[in-house]
């Protein structure tokens, strides 16, 4: 049977004007941008498609990897940005939500990836033992 390996994109309508969303996201997360926006072509990556999550219309529907949380929260305070979530920490990684300049809500996470692959295959094995 084909399957899914992958998302091979994400398309976002985010408030603002491109170039300045772009310039920004390059300038605090040094992502490599294109005409088309970033793209992730190293290291391994984890990914959550999540097909429902809570009703609220601030939850954010964005959630970038990061490698240093604590230092992206500092930065953006520093940048008076608002910061919706404070870091929490879990098993599986630390997260914290603000929103950018142009007000788009964005989750960080920084992965715990060992403790993280293995929640998931056990979440996927529980849940096909119930089907």
């Amino acid at each position: 049977m084909a399957k899914a390996v992958g998302i091979g994109g994400v398309f976002l309508h985010f408030e603002g004007e491109l170039k300045d969303i772009m310039d920004w996201y390059e300038e605090n997360f040094g992502l490599d941008m294109t005409p088309y926006g970033t793209g992730f072509i190293e290291g391994s990556q984890y990914t959550l498609l999540s097909f429902k999550r809570g009703s609220e219309s601030s939850a954010p529907y964005l959630n970038i990897r990061v490698d240093d949380i604590e230092t992206l929260i500092s930065n953006f305070k520093n940048q008076n940005l608002e910061i919706l979530s404070e870091i929490k920490t879990y098993d599986y990684g630390k997260f914290a939500q603000f929103k950018d300049p142009f007000g788009n809500a964005i989750e960080l996470w920084e992965v715990f990836e060992e403790n993280y692959v293995k929640m998931v295959k056990k979440e996927i094995k529980e849940y096909k033992e119930k089907k």
